[in-house]
């Protein structure tokens, strides 16, 4: 007597299919016990020869029969009961429109997982273990998502993914600066540039202040060689470049 699926979540209302090896065998069932604890919204399926049921809430292992209307009593199959997953920590917690970004998010009970979601998208998962979720982020609109779990225990959500925008196009004001470094610069960037992570004149990385959505203020490195050099900005949402955004003088 197979079940599909053959678990579920403690908190019940999985819905169960039953299938008999013999033709009409459960056509006049009357009741499907979970263990000792009957199921809800018991139907036969004369067209597909099924019974149809939704379990009730339980833990660990336990047999399921059915109760014919003469009494009769078929053989237990066991029925696995899944609690729910807990979802612990999501690692990077903000990434690109474009999606693509590897997500890990670790906790418990993630093993059964059979979907993850951002938002109403799916995300792909590329890898599963009871404490740990590898998953790659799909692309998104800007602003903040609740991310999702679904396992045989049901769907779960609790943690939050931000899609940020890329930086877009820099300017530097001032745009020149001495060869020895120092100047006070400020970067408005027409994208988002409040999760930048790193400034570059050149190769050099400069310490930054985030001054608003567009942005950045910083005192410019010392220079290696008199002319211009390449700025760039990286954040959650990606990197932009100005090529030739500084000169020094």
């Amino acid at each position: 007597m197979p079940l599909s699926p053959n678990q579920g979540s403690t908190g019940g209302r999985t819905s169960v299919t039953i299938t008999s090896t013999t033709a009409h065998a459960l056509s006049t069932v009357s009741q499907v016990l979970f263990g000792d604890t009957p199921a809800t919204d018991v139907a036969y399926n004369a067209g597909a020869d099924h019974v149809t049921c939704l379990s009730p809430a339980g833990a660990g292992v336990v047999e399921v029969t059915v109760v014919l209307a003469n009494g009769q009593v078929s053989d237990g199959v066991p029925f696995y009961y899944i609690p729910a997953p807990v979802e612990s920590t999501l690692s990077p917690t903000a990434g690109p429109l474009a999606g693509g970004t590897a997500v890990v998010i670790t906790g418990s009970g993630l093993d059964t997982t059979s979907a993850v979601s951002f938002g109403a998208s799916a995300a792909t998962v590329v890898s599963k273990t009871d404490g740990q979720l590898d998953v790659t982020a799909p692309a998104g609109a800007a602003g903040s998502v609740n991310v999702s779990v679904t396992t045989a225990a049901g769907t779960f959500g609790g943690l939050s993914y931000t899609y940020v925008a890329s930086p877009g196009t820099l300017t530097i004001t001032p745009n020149t600066g001495l060869l020895t470094g120092g100047t006070h610069v400020t970067i408005t960037t027409t994208g988002d540039a409040t999760t930048t992570s790193q400034v570059l004149f050149g190769s050099t990385s400069v310490p930054f202040a985030v001054g608003g959505t567009h942005t950045l203020t910083l005192y410019t490195p010392p220079g290696t060689l008199l002319g211009a050099v390449n700025v760039s900005v990286t954040t959650a949402g990606g990197a932009s470049t100005a090529t030739n955004g500084y000169t020094y003088v």
